[in-house]
C-alpha cells in the first residue's frame, strides 16, 4: 500500500529546506513512502501524515494558526519538529485536534529516528484498516464497537455500553435463542443467577427495543420464560463487525 507524506516548510531558504527534504525522501523511498511539499492546505486530503518543520519563533504562530484550520476537516498524523519542546504554544499544539494525533519532536532527531516514528505510525494505521476491511462483510448493517453503535444502512443506533454488550451477543446469534442468564453473564459476569435477573435484562431489552424503533430492519422478539432473539427482516448468514480492537470494559 502506498502511502504519501507532506512536509510544511515556514523557512524560505530553500537550499536548507531541500537538503533536509532529499534526506527525509530517501529514507522514505525506502518505505515505499512518497514525500511532497505543502504550498496550500487543500493539498493536505493527499496525505496520511504531515511533517512540520519549524525552524524560528515566528513559525510557532503559522503552526498554530495551520493547526486550527485543519482540525475539524482532516485526520491524519502530524509530526512537528521544533528546536523548544518547552515552550508554552507548542504544549498547546496536541491540543488543537480533533481527529489527528500530533506528536512533537526535538529538531535535533536524526532522519533514522523520524523515518521510524513514521514507519510505525503508518503501519499501524494501515494495520487497523486492514482488520476493518477484512470484517466489514456486509454493508447493510454492522456493530460499530469503537462508537458503541449499530449502523442499518442510513441509521446509526447509538446504545449504552452494556446495552452494546446485550446487542452483540444478539447479533452473534441472529436467529437464536439467547436464555436471561446468557445475556445477564455477559453484563453482569454473573454464574449465579439471582431472584432479579431476568427483571434487569427485560429492563435493559425494553430500552433496546425502543432504540430499534429508528429503523425497520432488526426486531428483538421475546421467547416466553427463555429469552430473546434477533431477526431480521432478510436473515445474513454473514455479519460485519467493526472494531478497534479494545475490549469493552463494564
Amino acid at each position: 500500500m502506498g502511502n504519501t507524506i507532506g512536509i510544511l516548510h515556514f523557512e524560505t531558504d530553500s537550499e536548507q529546506n531541500n537538503n533536509f527534504d532529499n534526506l527525509i525522501k530517501t529514507v522514505l523511498n525506502e518505505q515505499s513512502y512518497s514525500l511532497i511539499e505543502i504550498k496550500e492546505k487543500k493539498q493536505i486530503g493527499l496525505l496520511d501524515g504531515l511533517i512540520i518543520k519549524v525552524e524560528k519563533s515566528s513559525d510557532y504562530v503559522q503552526v498554530f494558526q495551520w493547526l486550527i484550520d485543519l482540525q475539524d476537516d482532516f485526520s491524519l498524523f502530524i509530526w512537528i519538529l521544533c528546536g523548544d519542546e518547552e515552550s508554552e504554544l507548542v504544549k498547546l499544539y496536541p491540543h488543537l485536534s480533533k481527529n489527528s494525533v500530533i506528536e512533537i519532536l526535538k529538531s535535533d532527531h536524526n532522519v533514522e529516528m523520524l523515518s521510524t516514528v513514521i514507519k510505525n505510525a503508518i503501519n499501524y494505521k494501515n494495520h487497523l484498516l486492514n482488520k476493518t476491511e477484512e470484517k466489514k462483510v456486509s454493508e447493510d448493517h454492522f456493530l460499530d464497537q469503537s462508537k458503541l453503535s449499530l449502523v442499518v444502512r442510513d441509521k446509526i443506533i447509538t446504545l449504552t455500553r452494556k446495552e452494546f454488550k446485550i446487542i452483540e451477543l444478539l447479533y452473534r446469534n441472529m436467529g437464536k435463542v439467547v436464555t436471561y442468564h446468557e445475556i445477564n453473564q455477559v453484563i453482569y459476569g454473573d454464574l449465579m443467577e439471582d431472584p432479579i435477573a431476568k427483571y434487569r435484562v427485560a429492563n435493559f431489552i425494553f430500552h433496546i427495543r425502543s432504540k430499534l424503533k429508528a429503523q425497520s430492519y432488526f426486531e428483538i422478539e421475546i421467547v416466553r420464560t427463555k429469552g430473546y432473539v434477533l431477526t431480521c427482516s432478510k436473515i445474513e448468514s454473514s455479519f460485519s463487525i467493526k472494531t478497534n480492537e479494545k475490549v469493552l470494559q463494564q
